[in-house]
């Protein structure tokens, strides 16, 4: 009866012991931040992009960076967070058949004013930098209740003259609509599972957005180690976006639809203890066709195949 009892004991033990070790192998990732804090992100973004136009292939390069404050103006009962958001800098190049242009809120430079797109894109960026806006935020990344991109849309028009805006308005109120920034930002920083999870357990995310065009989004996140406070995350998205079937409503005279596919997939550092995002490396590989319909300028309509390699990455600066 003794060494039963004793090799009772001895399971009971490793049982419990076994039950212990995995709880502490186990890990709640989620978005803690505390009212006050503030961080600065930065995100660089660079894209390679080749369409094919009457059998000849054109090819684009384009660079962007961008430092968004983030700051936690208060977390109520349940932990849900009031966010600023604030765009501190831009800057972006883009190199292809019409040469070369860029834009650097820090160093703002003469803006070629025979070309549109160039003043277009100063226009733009110049009025988002010292722009902000507000959200609600979940423990789980869940965001809710975007304010301020309205007023955000009118400071950009106020400072783009008149004739920039002309053709571009409809784009403009586009990528500054509210709801379609909501639908943006709404999940922007879901990785976060809802239960406690460990090494090798994986959880998934599926979200449909439309902003500026719809997109079907299926993402795949697997915890792969853990280490010293700071969790190192798989991702995995598979990415639909756009219909050739539904033009584009942006400008009526040149109507145009899209349809892309492809994949995103990199790793996330995150601190376990706010749930931020220490470092983000994604790399894109994306094809598909641009349609143009025809016009009195292209009275054939045009179909052009594309095709879109790049890299992002995001780091916390502060």
């Amino acid at each position: 009866m003794t060494i039963k009892r004793t090799i009772s004991v001895c399971l009971s033990v490793v049982i419990l012991m076994a039950g212990f070790c995995c709880a502490q192998d186990k890990v709640d990732l989620k978005l803690r931040l505390k009212a006050g804090d503030s961080h600065e992100m930065k995100m660089t973004q660079t894209q390679d992009i080749a369409q094919t136009m009457g059998g000849q292939e054109i090819k684009m390069k384009q660079t962007q960076e961008m430092i968004l404050g983030m700051d936690c103006l208060s977390v109520d009962e349940n932990g849900i967070m009031e966010i600023k958001m604030a765009y501190k800098s831009m800057k972006m190049s883009m190199e292809g058949p019409m040469g070369r242009m860029e834009f650097d809120s820090a160093n703002p430079k003469g803006i070629d004013s025979n070309n549109p797109q160039e003043k277009m894109m100063a226009g733009i960026f110049s009025a988002m930098v010292g722009s902000e806006f507000q959200m609600k935020v979940k423990p789980t990344g869940e965001t809710s209740d975007v304010r301020g991109i309205s007023e955000m849309m009118n400071k950009l028009k106020k400072q783009m003259p008149a004739e920039q805006m002309q053709g571009a308005e409809k784009f403009i109120e586009k990528m500054f609509d509210e709801s379609q920034v909501k639908e943006l930002t709404g999940n922007m920083m879901t990785m976060y599972p809802e239960n406690s999870v460990a090494v090798g357990d994986s959880w998934y995310e599926t979200k449909s957005i439309n902003f500026m065009l719809p997109i079907d989004i299926d993402t795949t996140y697997m915890l792969k180690s853990l280490k010293d406070d700071t969790a190192i995350i798989d991702v995995v998205s598979k990415m639909d976006m756009g219909d050739t079937s539904k033009p584009l409503d942006i400008d009526p005279n040149n109507k145009m639809s899209m349809q892309l596919s492809g994949t995103m997939n990199g790793a996330s550092e995150v601190d376990v203890k706010t749930g931020l995002t220490k470092k983000s490396n994604m790399t894109m590989n994306f094809s598909g066709m641009i349609k143009m319909e025809a016009n009195e300028q292209m009275p054939q309509g045009m179909t052009m195949p594309m095709s879109i390699k790049g890299d992002i990455v995001v780091e916390l600066i502060k």
